[in-house]
């Protein structure tokens, strides 16, 4: 563009009349000429708060409820870069899931990807459709958990034991462990219940995120020396904040950025360090 064209900017330090107008003149030519006013409209059109549910159980190290776990720091980083207050809101997580699926609060943290959330709920995603994991929380690996003995044969692709296997209630897991054509139950609230009932001999094994489930483990000595992991690991999958449909038509640029600071976030060595204390890498 050839600036000289532009017509001269009012000067400001006339009549308070004519200084609106030059301020309107201006505020008009970078929008229309220049197009540098769009994060201006972008922050008025903003949410006045952001309201994100979570799991109201501890889940090592992500969540916690007598201090803050990985998640809850980053978004308490995250709120100071968005500039918008966060609000979070523990809660079951079928509750939470229901609750963003029906547009009463704005979005979910802690989310893996699965196509019957994509129904309801926004992730980030790249230009073929699937899940950004660049722009991910963290990652987590769930693997099964098995009293010492017990028969139970995962190669990674085949899964297979005479028996009933358990995992927490509204959890991604379950679709796939019914997919390996294994008989589930999931309703239980904790890792530390789903161990109890693996090590009860209600449930032949139970499939568990590996940190949530390693820690409880450490801090129960008589499971630790029951219970055993089986290898290889379920999966790997990447964890998320979704957005509401409702929220996402609305303040789509507000939920983009917050994708775009979590992978921001994640791989800062200032917030590595803040959550060094949790984990020993952070992915």
């Amino acid at each position: 563009m050839n600036r000289s064209r532009l017509p001269p900017m009012p000067q400001l330090h006339t009549s308070p009349h004519r200084a609106h107008k030059g301020i309107l003149f201006s505020l008009l030519a970078c929008g229309t000429l220049l197009g540098l006013c769009a994060p201006v409209r972008a922050a008025e059109g903003g949410p006045e708060s952001v309201h994100i549910c979570h799991e109201n159980e501890d889940a090592f190290p992500w969540l916690l409820k007598d201090k803050p776990g990985y998640s809850q720091i980053m978004m308490t980083q995250l709120e100071k870069q968005l500039g918008t207050p966060i609000k979070l809101v523990p809660m079951p997580w079928k509750q939470c899931l229901a609750e963003v699926k029906s547009g009463k609060i704005d979005g979910a943290m802690n989310a893996s990807f699965s196509a019957e959330r994509a129904e309801f709920a926004h992730y980030p995603l790249k230009l073929d459709g699937e899940a950004d994991a660049t722009k991910r929380m963290y990652r987590a690996t769930y693997a099964l958990y098995k009293t010492k003995g017990a028969s139970v044969s995962w190669d990674g692709k085949a899964l297979s034991g005479n028996g009933t296997f358990g995992a927490q209630a509204g959890f991604s897991i379950v679709a796939q462990l019914k997919q390996l054509g294994v008989k589930v139950e999931d309703n239980a609230p904790t890792a530390d219940e789903l161990l109890n009932r693996v090590a009860s001999g209600r449930y032949l094994a139970a499939a568990l995120q590996t940190t949530e489930a390693e820690a409880s483990l450490a801090a129960l000595p008589a499971l630790h020396s029951k219970i055993e992991r089986v290898s290889p690991p379920l999966v790997d999958k990447a964890y998320f904040t979704i957005f509401s449909k409702p929220f996402f038509t609305k303040h789509g640029q507000t939920a983009r950025e917050v994708w775009r600071l979590q992978g921001k976030l994640r791989e800062s060595p200032e917030f590595k360090g803040q959550v060094s204390h949790l984990m020993k890498s952070v992915d």
